[in-house]
């Protein structure tokens, strides 16, 4: 008979027979086979959109339910109260926030991405026709291998600042 070692509790406890296609992680302890379920749920809301937009609307359900019911113990009504007593620490937090919400956007602008890198201006040769290559930010292009052939006419390269420019 196999045996196992429960990830809970690490008891070595037989195998359950009927599971056997199965692998066995926990004994049937109850407390062994709430953490399993807790495990399974953390597991799903990470990965299944749909099981947590469920959850969280079961969560917003729950608030509510307990808010309407004027629950003395429910944390909603507690954290009100406090607020309304302590202003400096809603003003403290609030400061905090705006902080963290900056650093958010600051490092958004950092990860935004120029999908066409390395933008090679490649023309066929025309005497009538002016080219320019303009400074182009290579920390922000996502894949430097890309060729990129553009007509740039004399009114935008007086616009950019440019690096080159050859009249063929």
């Amino acid at each position: 008979m196999r045996t196992l070692v429960c990830r809970h509790c690490g008891k070595e406890v037989p195998s359950n027979k009927k599971l056997k296609h199965l692998i066995q992680y926990y004994c049937s302890e109850k407390a062994c086979q709430v953490a399993r379920k807790r495990s399974y749920d953390r597991h799903k809301y990470k990965t299944n959109r749909a099981f947590r937009s469920k959850k969280l609307q079961q969560y917003r359900n729950r608030m509510k339910r307990k808010a309407d019911e004027g629950n003395r113990c429910f944390a909603s009504q507690y954290q009100r109260s406090y607020r309304a007593t302590h202003p400096s620490y809603v003003e403290d937090n609030r400061e905090k926030q705006r902080e963290r919400n900056a650093r958010k956007r600051d490092q958004a602008r950092e990860q935004a991405k120029i999908v066409n890198p390395d933008t090679f201006m490649q023309q066929h040769s025309d005497n009538d026709m002016i080219y320019a290559m303009i400074a182009v930010d290579y920390q922000k292009i996502v894949n430097p291998d890309t060729i990129m052939s553009q007509i740039i006419d004399i009114k935008s390269i007086t616009k950019a600042q440019t690096m080159f420019v050859k009249r063929l």
